[in-house]
């Protein structure tokens, strides 16, 4: 048989065991130009989408999961402050994301896109050892189907987009398996340098997969105890050869792991060889996933990282021996859940989909290339795992299927979880689809079969059709799709209102949902702008369906508006609205429109709608104040003539870091000419200082109102408070 004809046809289904095919056969697969096409299509669809999908993919409010936190850590890591982030953290972190990360931010100045790019080239390259495993067991058409299925598959594109561990983890998970594959095909023909060779690289990119998520720690035992198996089985390899051999795998990823726990001993005092997020995860398992803020509280009062993780894995053990049954009930349905999946999880980015928020075009690509593609791989991977030859691959993909289910029943269940899976089933689903991709394929791999195989096979479909199929999420998506098509006019609206056009912004309002509180929320906005405020408070429920900050802002700008400020200030000091930080502010910035004022007290309240890109409200010694982020805006501040406006500021950062840099933008300014910047820099101490900025409202025709965007060399506060910080600012006033 010719090599094409070998790639082409399907793989023999004995019992022998099979590596496929040989190295020598690399080169077919590096030189399939689909196979490029398909990678080079992957990284533009992970740009492009998450590009479309994130308005706004720094902004710390819109962060989802755990990009907070890893943004929090990367960028003090870029401040030069290495890892002091998780000093003050719940908890203890692997390193390797966060320096990644870190690096990237630094070298971008905090852009997206630096970030968005190397992550989705990493995606996309994680298809190359997947496509080549595909390749080496059921051919060329194997191969193509494992990348395109990848290529295709939407979480590893909204992943790439994320500022998550996720996407790097499983570039390195990916190597591994191909590494240990190309490692156990020669050592077991022969002791070979290119076998010890790709076995060394399988210890390296385990121990990076380790300092990336410390999930990996659980596979290490796991290849060494296969590869230790697999090696047995060769002739010319003794006992203890394969037990040298397969210690290899144990001993690369700890030695790795040895500057990064020695750094925690020197730090906390305490054994800690990766992360402490285990005893938490643990203890929020044994109690069914609930009251977490509680847990973090307790937490929260022990200083030491180290004796944080021992009382937790304390605690979750005390909840699993005294009730195991419950335990054991609770790990069955997460190992179920594992499986299942769930239309709202954060890392999908759909929040808001009920009220119209979510494009329809994103709705209908979760369905399809998540939800819908997600099925066809589980079953495509039942075919190709059952109906392949004996392949050692094939066992040591069951140990990574079992070792995630073990995590998932000891701890829970997350979305995030099931990309793993996914990653090491997807060569088994190019297999399986390459080789039933016609009836006279299908029928020959049948006839071939024995009945435990079709048995297997009948199983398996039983279980996906009972366990993953009912929760494929058809309702929410229409309900998703719909309501985007019905929201289409509130769209306009806003777009409209943006541009002054309070009159048309308010008819298409009408033609929106009323039944969306964002509708009425932003009518009633609208109303407000042309001084209509009983209409406005009319689009107010007398006890609204939920606590949201839109309806106190609306009560008091219509306070505002009627000169009751003592009622407006109640309003905006509500703590819904103080806690909803620069959401509120932005929120407000877009739909309201106050009067001219000759000074804003930021934190008083009052500063809502005059100011954006400040975060809550604070107290300093009796004196309210904002912290600003990297980039702000103020405008409504009246003017006549020359004047000076004057900032109340204090910039005030650790002692490590350069003092802040205050720039205003203006085109207002006397020291320079239009479109000139003012640099202010600030002691960098606690200290409050008044700084002016002189402004001539006749260099330009912008009238008597002068608005100002500034922005700010920006730093992190601590672990525990991982916003995005610049200057804190009270007071901007105007002084003829």
């Amino acid at each position: 048989m010719t090599l094409p004809e070998r790639l082409e046809s399907p793989p023999p289904t004995t019992d022998k065991q099979s590596f496929g095919g040989s190295s020598a056969s690399d080169r077919s697969f590096w030189t399939d130009p689909l196979i490029w096409f398909l990678l080079l299509l992957a990284v533009i669809i992970r740009i492009v989408y998450n590009l479309a999908l994130k308005q706004d993919p720094l902004d710390w409010y819109s962060f989802v999961i755990d990009e907070r936190e890893y943004f929090g850590a990367a960028h003090m890591f870029a401040e030069g402050r290495g890892f002091s982030f998780f000093d003050t953290a719940l908890w203890v972190r692997p390193p390797l994301y966060v320096v990644l990360l870190g690096i990237l931010l630094r070298l971008g100045q905090d852009t997206y896109l630096p970030v968005l790019v190397i992550q989705s080239v990493l995606s996309a390259a994680t298809l190359l050892p997947l496509g080549l495993l595909a390749y080496h067991h059921g051919g060329r058409a194997a191969a193509r189907w494992c990348v395109a299925f990848g290529t295709l598959y939407l979480p590893f594109t909204l992943f790439a987009g994320l500022l998550l561990s996720e996407t790097v983890f499983l570039f390195f998970l990916a190597w591994v398996l191909l590494a240990l594959y190309k490692a156990a095909s020669e050592l077991t023909i022969a002791l070979r340098r290119s076998g010890l060779v790709w076995l060394g690289v399988a210890g390296i990119m385990l121990g990076m997969a380790a300092l990336t998520r410390a999930t990996a720690l659980g596979f290490v035992p796991l290849a060494a105890l296969w590869l230790f198996i697999i090696l047995r089985r060769g002739a010319h390899i003794t006992t203890k050869k394969a037990l040298l051999l397969a210690g290899v795998l144990l001993v690369v990823p700890i030695l790795m792991l040895i500057p990064w726990t020695a750094r925690n001993w020197a730090v906390y005092g305490r054994f800690i060889p990766v992360d402490t997020t285990t005893g938490y995860n643990l203890w929020l398992g044994s109690v069914g996933v609930r009251d977490e803020p509680r847990l973090q509280a307790d937490l929260l009062r022990i200083e030491n990282q180290g004796d944080r993780q021992a009382f937790a894995l304390a605690r979750g053990w005390e909840n699993i021996s005294s009730d195991p049954v419950s335990f054991l009930g609770k790990g069955a349905k997460e190992s179920l859940d594992l499986w299942r999946p769930l239309f709202g999880a954060e890392e999908r980015q759909v929040r808001g989909y009920a009220s119209g928020r979510v494009p329809a075009w994103h709705l209908a690509s979760l369905f399809v290339f998540d939800d819908l593609l997600y099925l066809l791989v589980l079953l495509a991977a039942s075919m190709g795992l059952l109906f392949l030859a004996a392949a050692p691959m094939r066992f040591l993909t069951v140990l990574w299927l079992i070792m995630w289910l073990a995590t998932a029943f000891i701890f829970f269940a997350v979305t995030r979880f099931r990309l793993p899976i996914v990653a090491a089933l997807l060569p088994w689903a190019g297999i399986g689809i390459a080789h039933f991709s016609s009836l006279t394929r299908a029928r020959r791999v049948l006839a071939r079969s024995n009945n435990g195989q079709r048995i297997g096979l009948a199983v398996s479909f039983a279980l996906v059709a009972i366990v993953v199929l009912p929760a494929i999420p058809l309702e929410d998506t229409v309900l998703g799709v719909q309501r985007w098509e019905a929201q289409a006019p509130y769209r306009r609206g806003e777009a409209l209102l943006a541009d002054g056009r309070t009159s048309a912004a308010i008819a298409e309002y009408n033609l929106a949902s009323s039944e969306i509180p964002d509708t009425r929320y932003a009518l009633a906005a609208a109303y407000l702008q042309e001084g209509n405020i009983a209409s406005a408070l009319g689009q107010l429920a007398v006890n609204e369906p939920e606590r949201r900050f839109e309806p106190l802002l609306i009560r008091g700008e219509a306070a505002r508006r009627s000169g009751d400020l003592a009622t407006a200030r109640s309003f905006f000091n509500e703590r819904t609205v103080n806690l909803a930080g620069d959401e509120a502010l932005r929120w407000a910035w877009d739909h309201l429109s106050p009067p001219p004022v000759k000074s804003i007290d930021l934190g008083s309240g009052l500063d809502i709608g005059y100011v954006k890109g400040f975060h809550s409200s604070e107290v300093d010694g009796g004196r309210q104040f904002r912290w600003s982020s990297n980039q702000m805006e103020v405008r409504g501040l009246q003017m006549s003539g020359s004047a000076d406006v004057t900032v109340e500021m204090s910039g005030w950062r650790p002692d490590i870091l350069p003092a802040a840099q205050f720039s205003i933008y203006s085109p207002l300014t006397k020291e320079q000419a239009i479109g000139g910047r003012i640099v202010i820099t600030l002691p960098n101490d606690a200290a409050w200082t008044s700084e002016k900025v002189g402004v001539d409202t006749g260099i330009d025709d912008s009238g008597p109102i002068f608005d100002f965007r500034a922005s700010v060399n920006p730093f992190i506060g601590s672990g525990s408070d991982p916003r995005l910080l610049g200057v804190r600012i009270t007071r901007i006033n105007v002084a003829p």
